[in-house]
């Protein structure tokens, strides 16, 4: 015998019963008791019925969308199969609601006669489509014994066996096909087996008869490792134990109920679930068989929970008072989730669906009301909107770690942890969290332990040439990032006047033309909300412009959740007290604050240096040449051309910035010095570094770039001289940036052979670190430090760097 149950979205409509009835012929097999729900929705439409009919409030609407459905159905059926012999009384179904409607009072065991009328509707289809002589229709009130109230029944076993018995020798046949979610109490009344009630009575038939299996068809394929509706990358676990399935059941896996699974475990009846709309797909598997060696299997949630504390001195010690708070709940019915006490027993917490919130307050009140006015129980604490995320794993006990990793993952999504619970067989562990935050924590959760695939969510501020080029390299790198189990999305770009955000991520190929269609501009909250309601885990905001105004809300963004990536050097040579709020909210957000292009563009200059200073180096001295433009122009100088023509040809060549004097000033070096000294330690300010400019502070202040580069050749015959008086020493001019006993300088230098520096010419960057480690001659690190391209190298190397 086997037990085929078909949920409510396998019997929406006419195709549906017609693939239903397929799918009975095909893999029934020999003898099966067949167990159906309502027409998905009708349920729903009945609840509706009778809630309006108790408010006294007019129904005909609903009543005659109900009526139309239910008709259309019966005259699609009988055109094709004849007459439906078992089809429920409408009348007397319209006639109790009326009942209702005139009491304003609705019965629990009318409500049961009501609410279960569509499980009636499908059985009679059924029938009629089998054939009344193939298929016997056995009343589910012959047959499963229940004891409790009407609504949410539970059922006697063994006083049900005996009736599926006697049921089934009265008459014999090949398919046997029953209503769902009703069952009958000692008075013969109809009661209601509760959510997922249906199933619970499958399973409850597959035990009484001993069957060779218990198919749950549904409209999924099977048990997942995470919810699919929400984890596009969620997979079909192919087998679990009848713990594993309760475990999950029970913390909110939709697909299962545990009071489903308890009939089969007790009699070792392997369940399996299957999906009507895809049979040809190997379902789960639910039995005793052991398959696998998994850690995890799979991972639930479970929300709209609430958290309840009750403290006090004299829970302490005290025989008996944990008893007398869960005997008070049960007394009102209240369904406890989870338990978690403290170790000095001065308190116990426990987690309720928030429904039963109101319910439990004052259950406990009245329990505790005479230690309350003792003071020696404090006012129950709550905590709402909270929720649990579970793993489950029968191996989880041979996996050490397992418990740190899971932890970890949470505080990676930014979250804290409200309490912990593990059973003692270790084949589950659990944590309560903030309820808004579920959704983030079983993602990262998921990544970590199934897809091992992390992702990194970008927004790009800034547009211009390194903007740019950061995207063509986001493009040509899918395939390299791919290839290493990384997935890195592009949600969001800005400019200085508008902000293009798409869930499905940016396209690389028309984001131009869509960011120009925008009509608001960048703002963090926009971008924040946008994370929240995607649920990203790991967004990164890269900054690609030279603004001050981005550069002054870091720490907001950090604060927020964002790591930032920044090519721009406005933050980290704002003020010192700046510079410790920002590494501060870094840290306390556990969030990352990555500026390697900030000194050597595409060099991986702070990187050498904070792995030395880490492993406890210190820097005696530091000189290098910081600027690629100025590397450009004075590699220039030294061929012979004059300062104009060595400036006029490194912006031809788009070394400089737009406006040469912002080079020329010799600003942008003091900064990545300022930037290179706090690394190393020193407590400076941008004012601290002594700067020489390239050309006088005054000299044609106020004109434009073009009346600038005009006027440049009057300085030509005094560097002209500088450039000949170094030669006569066989030295060269280099702008250099030197830190020397805490002492920073910019300026331009005479260097000869033997120094680090003198080679370095036309565009290359070099740094030179004098060290305890590395003396007396430096650790040089030498390469090309300008242009868009190497720049966004550096940038995507940091945002790689947030995993």
């Amino acid at each position: 015998m086997r037990v085929l149950k078909f949920g409510g979205s396998s019997l929406a409509n006419f195709e549906c019963l017609k693939q239903v009835q397929n799918l009975i012929l095909n893999q029934a097999g020999e003898e099966a008791l067949i167990v159906l729900s309502a027409p998905g929705g009708i349920t729903d439409q009945l609840v509706e019925l009778v809630e309006l009919a108790e408010q006294g409030a007019d129904y005909s609407t609903q009543w005659q969308a109900l009526s139309e459905r239910a008709t259309a159905l019966l005259e699609q059926v009988e055109k094709l199969y004849g007459t439906v012999t078992h089809w429920p009384k409408f009348d007397d179904l319209q006639n109790k609601l009326a009942g209702v409607k005139l009491l304003n009072n609705c019965p629990d065991s009318v409500r049961a006669y009501v609410i279960s009328f569509g499980e009636r509707m499908s059985v009679a289809l059924m029938q009629a489509m089998l054939g009344v002589s193939q298929a016997v229709y056995l009343e589910a009130t012959d047959c499963i014994a229940s004891h409790g109230g009407y609504l949410d029944a539970e059922v006697d076993l063994q006083l049900s066996q005996s009736k599926f018995a006697t049921a089934m020798n009265i008459n014999p046949s090949k398919y046997y096909i029953m209503p769902g979610f009703t069952a009958s109490n000692a008075r013969g009344e109809l009661t209601t087996l509760g959510r997922n009630g249906s199933d619970y009575s499958a399973a409850v038939a597959a035990a009484c008869l001993r069957a060779q299996v218990c198919q749950i068809w549904t409209d999924v394929d099977g048990v997942y490792n995470a919810d699919p509706r929400f984890i596009k990358k969620a997979s079909k676990v192919d087998w679990l134990s009848y713990k594993e399935a309760m475990e999950l059941s029970y913390f909110g896996a939709k697909v299962l109920h545990p009071k489903t699974i308890l009939p089969c475990a007790k009699f070792s009846v392997p369940c399996e679930i299957k999906n009507t709309h895809n049979p040809d797909v190997a379902g789960s598997v639910i039995s005793n068989e052991r398959r696998g060696d998994e850690a995890v299997k799979a991972l639930s949630s479970l929300e709209n929970l609430a958290m309840l504390t009750v403290s006090g001195p004299g829970m302490k010690g005290k025989v008996g008072m944990a008893s007398r708070v869960f005997n008070a709940l049960a007394s009102d019915s209240v369904s406890i989730v989870l338990i978690t006490q403290s170790s000095c027993e001065f308190s116990i917490s426990f987690c309720v669906h928030e429904t039963d919130l109101e319910l439990a307050l004052n259950a406990l009140e009245l329990a505790f009301e005479l230690e309350a006015q003792a003071g020696l129980i404090e006012p129950v604490q709550v905590q709402r909107d909270l929720a649990i995320v579970t793993l489950v794993g029968d191996n989880m006990k041979a996996h050490k770690g397992l418990a740190a990793k899971f932890f970890a993952s949470l505080a990676q999504a930014q979250l804290n942890i409200v309490a912990i619970a593990q059973d003692s067989t270790e084949s589950a562990i659990s944590a309560v969290i903030d309820g808004a935050r579920c959704n983030d924590a079983v993602k990262v959760c998921h990544e970590n332990f199934f897809t091992h695939i992390p992702s990194i969510d970008v927004f790009l501020l800034g547009c211009g040439l390194v903007g740019q080029e950061l995207i063509k390299q986001l493009k040509k790198q899918q395939a390299w990032l791919e290839a290493r189990n990384i997935k890195l999305n592009l949600y969001g770009v800005a400019n200085s006047k508008q902000l293009y955000l798409n869930a499905e991520g940016v396209p690389f190929d028309t984001w131009q033309s869509q960011l120009a269609n925008q009509q608001q501009g960048f703002a963090l909250e926009h971008v924040e909300a946008f994370v929240k309601a995607n649920h990203l885990i790991n967004p990164v905001l890269v900054d690609c412009t030279s603004s001050q105004h981005l550069a002054d809300q870091y720490v907001d963004f950090l604060n927020a959740g964002f790591h930032v990536v920044a090519a721009n050097k406005k933050a980290n040579t704002g003020s010192y007290e700046y510079y410790q709020a920002l590494m501060q909210a870094a840290q306390s957000k556990q969030r990352k604050f990555l500026y390697e292009t900030n000194v050597g563009a595409g060099l991986p200059v702070l990187d050498n240096l904070q792995l030395l200073f880490g492993a406890g180096d210190e820097l005696l001295s530091f000189n290098g040449i910081l600027s690629g433009s100025l590397s450009y122009m004075f590699g220039a100088l030294e061929d012979g051309l004059s300062l104009s023509q060595a400036t006029l040809k490194a912006k031809s060549n788009g070394f400089t910035e737009p406006d040469p004097r912002d080079d020329l000033s010799g600003t942008d070096v003091a900064r990545k010095l300022l930037i290179i000294a706090r690394e190393s330690g020193l407590n400076l300010e941008l004012s601290d570094i002594e700067v020489e400019p390239v050309v006088p502070v005054d000299f044609a202040q106020g004109s434009s770039v073009d009346e600038f580069m005009a006027r440049l050749h009057e300085l030509d015959a005094s560097f002209t001289d500088k450039v000949q008086s170094a030669a006569n020493d066989n030295k060269v001019l280099r702008y250099v940036g030197s830190i020397v006993n805490g002492h920073c300088r910019v300026g331009i230098e005479a260097v000869d052979k033997a120094h680090a520096l003198y080679d370095i010419r036309d565009g290359e960057n070099a740094l030179a670190i004098l060290s305890q480690y590395y003396q007396p001659r430096p650790f040089v690190i030498r390469g090309y430090g300008a242009g868009a391209e190497v720049t966004s190298a550096g940038v995507f190397a940091d945002i790689l760097k947030t995993l």
